[in-house]
């Protein structure tokens, strides 16, 4: 919005930015449809690899916060039939759309605590993290301060076992992945005396594979906090893979990445990879792979913080200009508590989260399902298609981004870079 040649305003770029995801869903959901209506339903090329058995299925929108519509299948059919003959990952891009794509265990405080098989069925402890999701081959370091879980550490040091199993929690239902990361503890540090027992250890550790898990022995002690969480699980194998069919992929995906890359500086894009990613974007299997995915993750994740920071930027003016204009640049506090904020500013900081858990959580739980989606695949062909779904989703974001800044140009688009610039 420009009038009379006055100034772009901050808030006329939030609304651009929100007009064109909403635009980009929306052509996307048009191509799923139109594609839809063309490719044949004997075609092998429309079909999952669920099987030949595999059905049409329905498309419909639901609503995604302010980023407007997101896909999502109906539950009517047992599967879908994406556009696979237009060469998109268009499977992969529905289910990391979709919440039913995820497999969850049945919430523990409904479940009754149980028997173990015995024999040769694998018995793991259970450390449920949140909402973070544990990549194979990658690194991490927890502070350890229940008791429950000093008893985990203890208990692990003393079988030797050294390991665990950490999965994601439904915010919403409270129930477990089914899937988790197996972690192994490569280092523990006992920093009771310097915390004043605050925190017991400070553990290194990596992960090591993926488990499926069975079922959860003593569900109870999960409310009761009474002791950790044990579980039967099977280690997650890859399937064999087609090598000729993964290479092309492969170098299918790299050159989706170079793009990503280019356009995003092209568009001085606020967050971006390095122009150097490009070759640290490894497709091999195994190591390889779950690197590169890592990778995709770290941008959620700075993607989510940028958006943060955007939604913070208006009220955080609107607080310095009122300490500075109450107590003076020099005296702003460091810590402010918000009940000796005025009636007017504390509402703002109140609306303020309520925005920020409606905008935000939406795409977070998007970028959740997708690294979740990870640790459910069972190929690296999967985990391909996944990726490149990602990335796919991404450049049309950009492409319509693109488009939308050419319309106004000039002032306009240097006005969006230094605003983007500036998060």
């Amino acid at each position: 919005r420009k009038v009379g040649g006055g100034k772009w305003e901050g808030s006329d770029f939030a609304l651009l930015r929100i007009a064109y995801a909403m635009l980009w869903r929306f052509l996307l959901l048009a191509g799923l449809q139109a594609a839809a209506a063309w490719v044949p339903s004997s075609s092998v090329a429309g079909r999952l690899a669920a099987g030949p058995n595999a059905m049409p299925r329905q498309m419909s929108i639901r609503s995604s916060g302010p980023l407007g519509p997101a896909l999502r299948p109906h539950a009517l059919q047992p599967c879908r039939r994406p556009a696979r003959a237009l060469g998109l990952s268009m499977g992969a891009v529905e289910d990391i759309a979709n919440p039913e794509s995820l497999e969850w265990l049945p919430p523990a405080q409904l479940s009754k605590d149980t028997e173990g098989s015995g024999g040769d069925v694998m018995t793991i402890p259970l450390f449920p993290l949140g909402g973070y999701v544990y990549l194979p081959h990658s690194e991490h370091t927890l502070s350890i301060f229940e008791p429950r879980y000093r008893a985990l550490y203890n208990d692990i040091l003393f079988s030797g076992s050294r390991r665990f199993a950490v999965c994601t929690v439904d915010p919403k239902t409270g129930s477990f992945s089914r899937y988790a990361a197996v972690l192994y503890l490569k280092e523990l540090k006992e920093v009771s005396e310097k915390t004043n027992d605050a925190v017991k250890f400070v553990c290194d550790h990596e992960v090591i594979g993926r488990v499926r898990i069975d079922k959860i022995l003593n569900p109870s002690s999960w409310m009761k906090a009474d002791t950790y969480l044990k579980v039967e699980a099977k280690d997650v194998e890859d399937e064999e893979p087609d090598e000729a069919a993964n290479r092309e992929t492969e170098i299918k995906l790299e050159e989706e990445f170079c793009r990503l890359v280019d356009l995003q500086h092209e568009l001085s894009e606020a967050v971006k990879f390095t122009k150097g990613s490009v070759s640290n974007f490894k497709t091999g299997p195994g190591e390889d792979l779950w690197a590169t995915i890592r990778m995709w993750q770290n941008f959620q994740e700075q993607k989510l913080l940028s958006i943060q920071v955007t939604l913070q930027q208006d009220f955080q003016a609107k607080l310095i200009a009122y300490l500075t204009k109450s107590m003076g640049e020099s005296k702003i506090p460091d810590v402010i508590n918000i009940s000796d904020l005025p009636p007017n500013l504390q509402a703002e900081v109140k609306n303020l989260q309520t925005r920020m858990a409606g905008d935000m959580a939406p795409i977070q739980e998007e970028y959740q399902r997708g690294m979740q989606l990870m640790m459910q695949s069972e190929s690296h062909a999967r985990r391909l298609d996944l990726l490149r779904g990602l990335i796919k989703t991404e450049l049309g974001l950009l492409d319509v981004k693109k488009q939308i800044k050419s319309m106004f140009g000039g002032e306009g688009e240097d006005k969006v870079r230094k605003d983007e610039e500036g998060m």
